[in-house]
């Protein structure tokens, strides 16, 4: 891939951010003559005319207008890149990649003990329903829910889930159903949970639901069944604080394991850091109280 001259690309978004040569020439701490002959090389460069003088000086043409604003994008993504990584290099730093739902109602309760615990570190949660790709080095982990048999990536297990389905206490003018039934007898809320592993549990496999609403993220699922909108089915992860704190309700005695599992990756290329495994053991400790909490 050949590239124009940086020195040359500088120059011309000085010149067309700042509009004269002088003050280019200022910024750049070099002279006049120097701005006016990289512009010129890199109308070479392009064979494109990206400057016209008129009777006030140097102004851009279409061409250069168009150009310019691209130029000061990428050379604005260069320098935000650059900043990044210095400020990795200078002080502890851990990028973290986490789902919306699990993020909120299960990790972000606990993680000041954490925070506590590494008072030199920076912590940025990058919340994301997507796979993360670690391309770049803009994420050092991601804490992902699935199968476990994700390519070029380390998988560490976390924890198991399970299956409830849950309302708020108000719902229904307070009359809640107690079998599933009479669940499905309901308005239901569906994300991404599959209810055929719930109905199997429940000796119903046979009934199909139909849900009232749906949503892409199991965060807004779980307000909407707080506002009395219908009956979910999610993790019992995502679901108990509210469940505790009085917001939900589980309805039911029914809660099948999960097929699915938390894992924490990060990619095969690089080492496990110190500060990953300091967030891997405060998270089995945490994992750990959280599960002797459930019996």
């Amino acid at each position: 891939m050949k590239l124009p001259p940086l020195a040359a690309l500088r120059a011309f978004e000085a010149l067309a951010r700042l509009g004269k040569v002088n003050l280019a020439a200022l910024e750049l701490h070099v002279t006049h003559s120097a701005v006016s002959h990289q512009i010129r090389s890199l109308e070479e460069y392009l064979d494109v005319r990206l400057t016209e003088r008129n009777g006030r000086g140097v102004v851009l043409t279409e061409e250069g207008r168009v150009y310019a604003y691209q130029i000061r994008q990428t050379l604005g993504e260069i320098a935000g890149v650059t900043e990044r990584f210095l400020s990795k290099t200078r002080h502890p730093q851990l990028t973290l990649s986490v789902l919306p739902s699990f993020g909120m109602f299960w990790l972000l309760p606990r993680l000041q003990g954490f925070i506590d615990a590494q008072p030199g570190l920076r912590l940025k949660l990058a919340a994301s329903m997507e796979f993360s790709s670690f391309e770049g080095g803009l994420i050092d982990a991601a804490i992902r829910f699935g199968h476990g048999k994700w390519p070029d990536v380390h998988c560490e297990p976390l924890m198991q889930d399970s299956l409830l389905v849950v309302a708020a206490p108000g719902f229904n003018l307070g009359c809640l159903p107690v079998d599933a039934e009479s669940v499905l007898g309901h308005p239901l809320l569906h994300a991404s949970e599959s209810w055929s592993t719930w109905l199997a549990a429940a000796g119903v496999e046979q009934m199909r639901p139909l849900a009232a609403l749906e949503f892409t993220d199991s965060t807004l699922m779980l307000e909407a069944a707080r506002l009395g909108y219908g009956i979910a089915l999610t993790r019992r992860s995502i679901a108990h604080a509210m469940i505790q704190c009085g917001q939900l309700v589980k309805l039911t005695d029914v809660e099948p394991l999960h097929a699915s599992r938390y894992f924490m990756l990060w990619p095969t290329h690089t080492q496990r850091s110190a500060q990953l495994a300091s967030l891997l053991t405060w998270l089995r400790n945490e994992i750990a109280d959280y599960q002797s909490s459930l019996s």
